[in-house]
Formats: structure tokens, C-alpha cells, sequence
């Protein structure tokens, strides 16, 4: 089966785990940018982030066999004060860059006024550079995360985003059905806070007509040999039946297509 991995953060991943990515399948994986840097940095912090995603992450991951396509994005959090525009300005150039294939990821937290200033300045990126979005959201289990779900697809389609083109990445149970009716594109992320591998399984399972809609991702590649979690995910549908085909449609034609590499 082939396997592209649509959101792992591969800087956070040991070589030998993402050897052992490639020997479970994995030919290719998009590695967004983090919707939140840890501390308080300057803009160069991003920028160096952005470059050395662009050269070494790229470079040492296919030495082991896996293509990697690159999101940039401005965090929420973790640039220094009045700093955001700065970043905003210099991400064109960015942009221009032959492995950037998405403006990413960006999103709502907790939907104050600067996440989204912030998603709406990127949407509008995304649009003039024609580029598919990968959207952050809260994790399941956080209080806010129905209301905030559904103020992303308000931003999304107040700003006129081609909904076909925008990832809701970190889907949990409680917000798949609002997905899958939003005309965006389903992420599952198979993570510990998120989704196991089997329950990524049982909602490609379970929903035939939305396929054509669904990809997934590993996210943060930690806790739990996570950055095996597609490989399981994609094991569990071969599991319980599903023709190679069909799981190929989520796990490898779909992100594919989305980010304009077929």
C-alpha cells in the first residue's frame, strides 16, 4: 500500500524511527509548519525553521525514502510582540518554494481576535498563491472545541476559501459529522489526544460516499510509536477487509491530489 502521511512534524522524530516509517510504507509526508513555537522568538527563529525545514529536513528524510513537502505558516504564539507582521510579510517568498505545497497550519484555538486576524491574513495567502490550507483546531477533548470547529468553517467561507481546498486537520469523533458536511477535507489525526488507529479506520470505514474527502496524519509523530500511526491505520482498514484500492484513496491518492502533486 502507499502511504503519504499528511501532517508529521519530522523534526520532533528520530532517524531510525523514520527509517522505520519508510519500511512500513511511507513514501511521502507533508511538514507543516507548528501552529505554536515554544517560548517567545524573534522572526530570523521562524525563518531559520522555514530554511532548515526546506533544506536539511527534506534532504535527510529522503536519504531514508520518503519525500517531504513542506506548510509554511506563522504560528498563533511564540513570536515576540508586534513581531507577526514582520513574519506575515516575508512568507511570499516563501511560498515560491517548489517543496511548499500548503499554507500551514494555521487555525483557531480558542478564537480570540488575534488567531483570527491572523487565519484570515494567511487564507488570504493561500488564495493569491492558489495553495490548499492544513487548519489547526483544538484537540477533542478541549471544552471549546464544537464552537471553534464550527467558527473555522465561518472564517473559511467568509473569506470565500475554496472549501475543497481547506484540511480540518485534528478531527475527533465529536466533530466528524460537522466535517464531513462542511465541504472541506477531513484530516484524522492519529494521535494520543486525538484519534487511535482503528478508530481512523472505522470513520473511513463507515463513510463511503465522504472517502473522496478524508486524509490522515500522524501530527505530532510521538507517544506510542505515533509516527507508525497511518502504517496502522492503513493496516487495520487491510484488517477488517477493505480492498487495497479504497485505503490508498485516503492514504495516498486523496493528500496527493490536494496538495497538486499528481
Amino acid at each position: 500500500m502507499r502511504i503519504f502521511d499528511s501532517h508529521v512534524h519530522l523534526d520532533l522524530i528520530g532517524g531510525e524511527d523514520i527509517l522505520r516509517m519508510a519500511w512500513g510504507g511511507v513514501e511521502a509526508a507533508m511538514v507543516p509548519s507548528p501552529h505554536l513555537m515554544k517560548g517567545l522568538f524573534q522572526p530570523e527563529s521562524l525563518f531559520e525553521l522555514w530554511e532548515k525545514t526546506l533544506d536539511y529536513i527534506v534532504k535527510y528524510v529522503a536519504s531514508m525514502g520518503i519525500e517531504v513537502y513542506v506548510g509554511i505558516a506563522v504560528p498563533f504564539y511564540g513570536i515576540a510582540a508586534e513581531k507577526w507582521q514582520e513574519c506575515l510579510d516575508k512568507m511570499p517568498e516563501y511560498l515560491k518554494e517548489d517543496r511548499v505545497r500548503c499554507v500551514g497550519e494555521i487555525g483557531l484555538d480558542v478564537g480570540n481576535d488575534h488567531e483570527v486576524w491572523l487565519m484570515r491574513e494567511q487564507i488570504a495567502m493561500a488564495k493569491d498563491a492558489n495553495m490548499p490550507l492544513v487548519v489547526h483546531g483544538p484537540t477533542p477533548r478541549e471544552p471549546q472545541v464544537r464552537d471553534i470547529t464550527t467558527q473555522i468553517i465561518e472564517v473559511l467561507k467568509e473569506e470565500k476559501f475554496p472549501l475543497e481546498k481547506a484540511i480540518l486537520d485534528h478531527s475527533g469523533r465529536n466533530t466528524i459529522p460537522e466535517r464531513l458536511k462542511s465541504g472541506c477535507i477531513t484530516g484524522l489525526s492519529i494521535c494520543y489526544d486525538k484519534l487511535t488507529a482503528e478508530e481512523a479506520a472505522e470513520v473511513v470505514e463507515n463513510n463511503p460516499a465522504d472517502r473522496d474527502k478524508i486524509i490522515i496524519g500522524s501530527e505530532l509523530g510521538y507517544g506510542g510509536a505515533g509516527h507508525l500511526s497511518v502504517v496502522k491505520a492503513a493496516w487495520a482498514m487491510k484488517h477488517d477487509g477493505m480492498p487495497v484500492s479504497e485505503i490508498e484513496r485516503v492514504t495516498w491518492d486523496n493528500p496527493m491530489r490536494i496538495f497538486g502533486l499528481a
